[in-house]
Formats: C-alpha cells, sequence, structure tokens
C-alpha cells in the first residue's frame, strides 16, 4: 500500500513539475522584424505604459517633482525594509482603490514580504472631496491591516497602533513604520507643512 502510494506522489510530483514546464501555450509568440512581441504579457505592458503615460499628463511636472524628490529622499536617509516597493498607479489602485481621478500625484513605498506591515503613502488629492475620499481609502487600509495583524505580532500591532491617517489641505497621507517620524518629517519638509 505504501509503496502504490508513493507511486501516485511521485506521478503527481512530475506531473505538476510538467505543468509549470517552459510552454508558449496561451503567449504565441510572434516575431515581426526585429521586435517580440507577447500577446498576453505584452498588453499587460502596453496597458500600464499607457497607465504612466496617463498619470504623467495628469500631474504637474512640479507636484510630481515634489512628492518623487521627497520619495528618493527617504530611500536615501531612512533605514528602511530591504523589500520595500514603490506605488505606482496600478498598485495604488490595488491597495487602497485610490484612482487618477482622485490623485493629482502620489509617491510611496509598500513592504512586499508578507510579514511588516510597512508602508506610507502621500497623496495630492485633485479637491477637497477627492481628498475625503483618499482619507477614507487609506483609514480602510490601516483598519484592515490593523484587523489581519492583531493577533498575530504584537510588534507590528504596535506600529500600526501608532499611525494614523492625515490630511493637510489636498494632502493625504499613512505612515506604518518603526519611522514614521523620520518619513513625515521628509514628506513634510517637501510640501510645506
Amino acid at each position: 500500500m505504501k509503496k502504490v502510494f508513493a507511486t501516485i506522489l511521485s506521478a503527481m510530483i512530475v506531473m505538476s513539475f510538467a505543468a509549470c514546464g517552459n510552454s508558449n501555450s496561451g503567449t504565441d509568440l510572434k516575431t515581426e522584424g526585429t521586435s517580440s512581441v507577447v500577446s498576453t504579457e505584452s498588453s499587460e505592458v502596453e496597458s500600464s505604459q499607457s497607465e504612466s503615460k496617463n498619470e504623467s499628463s495628469n500631474t504637474s511636472n512640479t507636484e510630481s517633482s515634489v512628492l518623487s524628490a521627497a520619495l528618493e529622499k527617504v530611500k536615501a536617509e531612512v533605514e528602511l525594509p530591504s523589500d520595500m516597493a514603490d506605488f505606482d498607479e496600478r498598485r495604488l489602485k490595488r491597495v487602497f482603490g485610490i484612482t487618477d481621478e482622485q490623485a493629482e500625484d502620489f509617491s510611496g513605498a509598500i513592504c512586499t514580504d508578507g510579514l511588516r506591515q510597512d508602508e506610507f503613502i502621500y497623496v495630492k488629492a485633485k479637491d477637497e472631496a477627492a481628498a475625503k475620499e483618499v482619507a477614507d481609502k487609506l483609514q480602510n487600509d490601516w483598519q484592515s491591516k490593523y484587523n489581519v495583524i492583531k493577533n498575530y505580532d504584537p510588534d507590528q500591532v504596535k506600529i500600526i497602533e501608532s499611525a494614523k491617517v492625515e490630511t493637510n489641505g489636498l494632502y493625504v497621507s499613512l505612515v506604518i513604520s518603526e519611522k514614521a517620524d523620520q518619513i513625515k518629517q521628509i514628506y513634510n519638509d517637501a510640501i510645506g507643512a
């Protein structure tokens, strides 16, 4: 019985490896001249590039450079977890539900390791109504993080509990980090708060 079970299990493992192999099904590789296009992946890349173009056309260069410069300064001066990923328009929408109709500009980063809850985001809303919507969405994110982690990691709970959504005119922020004071100072200096 053990041999039969081991044989079946081995066959299932081999089949799963075969299923994960290098297959072109669904990706239909086409070559025209010197450029290659992978149909399913290229549409995502083109969509992402299109969103980036729309984002850059929706933000003023002055404001964009202010928040972007603050993000770069945070990265240079604050010791952050190594697996922080910058927010882009797609991640902003996926994590918070914030769209380009609400946000004129934004910058920040989020920890992607699944254990640490570190994230910081600064959003310049398009108007006061959008600022309220953004603040509500950031508050929902805070509550969600708290609800998920409250029974697992007391150290992370303390960090989340010390964070709060802050609004300063059209700027809305949420900073969840052990280094929150340093991050807030850099951003607040950048936006003149």
